[in-house]
């Protein structure tokens, strides 16, 4: 997908852009685990028929986030000389179930203690060393009235828009259902997405209690997705990483990067809580609580479009995701 294809970005749901996408990550980790093997020599051992198994997997459609963290959990690894680390990583990357059924599963997190799978999702969330965050495993009850809840939300989405509801189940191949501590001092968090956990989302099981807030944190949280395949290749601004400013969504200050990711996303949520108000989706007694949703959308995008306008260095890519949702946000104002 080159730049003239997305500039400026259409913010209409595309289930192919969103398909594309995942197939470009995948082409892309398939050459740098394909380099990786010719690269290591004698260092490293590459099962067979094993790892030439997965990387046939990986050309032939989506596949399991998990996949993904372990390649870069095996990058990192390597980077720390850690060869018995990274060998695990390639032992367990060649005996992975790498399917995922087009979604998303629902999966509640494991103690990250004891489960391998469970500890990368914790550290691949939780990379911000200056608002440090702690995941948990949720109890039965709250994992059966999430999974409800995100069933509903998305059965609201087949009927409103199913052009944003199968874009989102592109993108999001598994929702990992935790909580956080009990502890008032601890950070709180709603959701989370990764580079590092491509098609993955992890949600916290307390934070949802309506089908119109769920309905949200799938269009927000996909958004992220959808920006993160559109960045493989490179940024969207040049912002210096140490530059710090307020944010539209949360309550400390954002990198440049977080302020541009969460303009797009706010644009995302109000397209889809539109769509469900122009779908008659939403019943008679909950329109003024949507209507005032879209409201505190607008200004929070205008927040954060305010802060981009005067501060961000945008990349040819950042200019088009920012110039895409500024054009639907103004045609909804």
């Amino acid at each position: 997908m080159t730049l003239a294809e997305i500039a400026p970005l259409d913010m209409r749901p595309d289930p192919t852009r969103a398909a594309a996408l995942d197939s470009r990550m995948r082409e892309r980790l398939i050459d740098s685990l394909d380099y990786i093997r010719t690269q290591a020599g004698i260092h490293l051992m590459f099962p067979q028929p094993g790892f030439d198994r997965l990387l046939a997997r990986l050309g032939t459609g989506p596949v399991s986030s998990q996949v993904f963290a372990l390649y870069y959990d095996l990058v990192l690894a390597i980077g720390q000389d850690n060869l018995d680390e990274a060998q695990r990583c390639i032992d367990e990357l060649t005996v992975l179930d790498s399917d995922a059924p087009f979604g998303p599963v629902i999966v509640p997190l494991k103690d990250y203690r004891t489960d391998r799978t469970a500890d990368r999702f914790r550290r691949f969330v939780d990379t911000d060393p200056e608002t440090r965050f702690t995941i948990l495993p949720p109890s039965g009850e709250k994992v059966a009235a999430c999974r409800k809840r995100i069933e509903s939300a998305f059965a609201l989405l087949d009927r409103a828009s199913p052009a944003l509801s199968n874009e989102i189940r592109t993108l999001l191949r598994e929702i990992v259902l935790a909580v956080a501590p009990d502890d008032p001092e601890a950070m709180l968090f709603d959701g989370a997405s990764s580079f590092m956990l491509w098609g993955a989302l992890v949600l916290n099981a307390d934070s949802y209690q309506n089908d119109l807030d769920m309905v949200q944190v799938l269009a927000h949280e996909s958004g992220h997705n959808l920006l993160f395949g559109l960045c493989a290749d490179g940024p969207l601004i040049e912002n210096d990483d140490t530059e710090r400013y307020p944010s539209p969504v949360r309550r400390d200050p954002r990198p440049m990067d977080g302020i541009v990711h969460a303009a797009f996303v706010i644009a995302r949520m109000h397209q889809a809580v539109r769509a469900l108000l122009d779908a008659d989706a939403v019943e008679y007694s909950e329109r003024s609580d949507a209507q005032t949703v879209l409201a505190n959308l607008q200004r929070s995008f205008a927040f954060a479009m305010e802060t981009v306008d005067r501060h961000a260095i945008l990349t040819p890519l950042g200019r088009s995701v920012v110039d895409g949702a500024r054009a639907y946000m103004t045609a909804q104002a």
